[in-house]
């Protein structure tokens, strides 16, 4: 960063998100009406050897399931019609970091009519779920999440709000043919920034 043409370089990276992968659309789920929600929370994924936020997250959602609350989780392989359709049927999906912080995740869970549960995010994102619009996030710190998820629950009407917002965003910004796209024009306009006076033939 410190030599001239590397931040010139950089200067033209900009952020991608992972957005739903394309076979995922194959087995689309429709979305559950707020009272055929049976699952509080749901997360279907690694969760040791992943991270410690992770690790620590899963333990105080066992404590919410110990209170009554109906906890899901899965960290065997699920068939992909059978992930969705439990992702619909929540009202919250936990998608917290695990080696990074993007995820299949919480684009998979907005499409089906959840709404994504986040760790906070300190990366810049393309086009983000925004907290309190499209999607929920917490702090990491020990009782976050818990706190985080009984406040969430308190307003099931703001979150069937929430999840259409969160639906109709993913479906405009994070298909991956919007994505191709996007990187297409993103593209053709570094380039023309670059050469200026270019055409193209």
């Amino acid at each position: 960063r410190t030599l001239a043409r590397r931040r010139d370089a950089l200067s033209r990276v900009t952020p991608i998100s992972l957005g739903i992968p394309d076979i995922m659309l194959n087995y689309q789920s429709p979305a559950r009406a707020p009272e055929n929600k049976d699952i509080d929370v749901f997360f279907a994924g690694r969760i040791k050897g992943s991270s410690t936020v992770r690790e620590r997250g899963a333990e105080e959602l066992a404590m919410l399931s110990s209170e009554g609350m109906r906890i899901a989780i899965h960290e065997d392989r699920i068939d992909p019609s059978d992930y969705l359709d439990r992702c619909a049927r929540a009202w919250l999906v936990w998608a917290p970091e695990g080696y990074g912080w993007d995820c299949f995740r919480a684009y998979e869970a907005a499409l089906v009519g959840s709404l994504p549960l986040l760790s906070r995010q300190t990366i810049e994102r393309y086009e983000p779920l925004i907290d309190g619009e499209h999607a929920i996030y917490y702090d990491i710190e020990p009782g976050q999440l818990a706190k985080t998820v009984r406040q969430a629950l308190q307003q099931k009407s703001r979150l069937t709000r929430m999840s259409e917002a969160a639906r109709a965003h993913v479906l405009k910004y994070h298909t991956p043919r919007v994505l191709a796209q996007h990187v297409a024009h993103a593209t053709l306009n570094a380039a023309h920034q670059m050469q200026p006076n270019a055409t193209c033939e």
